[in-house]
């Protein structure tokens, strides 16, 4: 009687152990967790702001222009020149260096205080 309680035990603890493994989280459920708990949390941005330096701007203005124009197109233009007014970076493709065959420049608008996107253009 003891050997069948404990088979029975045995096989019980194996079943339940298969059926939470299948279970199992899944990245979008991971995914989906962490945006509810970010939601509803109050951000604290650093005091030099998400974008610092220029270095940082142009990073991702690159970031964002690539998949936009190519890269060929934004290498094209590179160095990019970044320079901050207020809390804005305004970040240009360097248009002396740009071949003739590409013409005009890239230009994003960055807020130093949360990395926000303001503006996203290419001249002709």
């Amino acid at each position: 009687m003891r050997r069948n309680t404990f088979v029975a035990c045995f096989i019980g603890a194996v079943l339940l152990g298969s059926a939470i493994a299948q279970t199992a989280v899944t990245e979008k459920d991971m995914i989906e967790y962490d945006r509810r708990l970010a939601e509803n949390q109050k951000t604290a941005f650093p005091a030099a702001g998400i974008v610092p330096d220029a270095e940082t701007a142009k990073s991702i203005a690159m970031a964002i222009a690539t998949p936009i124009w190519g890269k060929k197109k934004v290498d094209s233009e590179l160095p990019l020149l970044a320079e901050l007014k207020g809390n804005v970076w305004t970040v240009i493709g360097n248009p002396h260096l740009q071949s003739a065959k590409f013409g005009g420049e890239l230009i994003i608008q960055l807020d130093k205080r949360n990395g926000a996107v303001l503006s996203i253009l290419h001249t002709q």
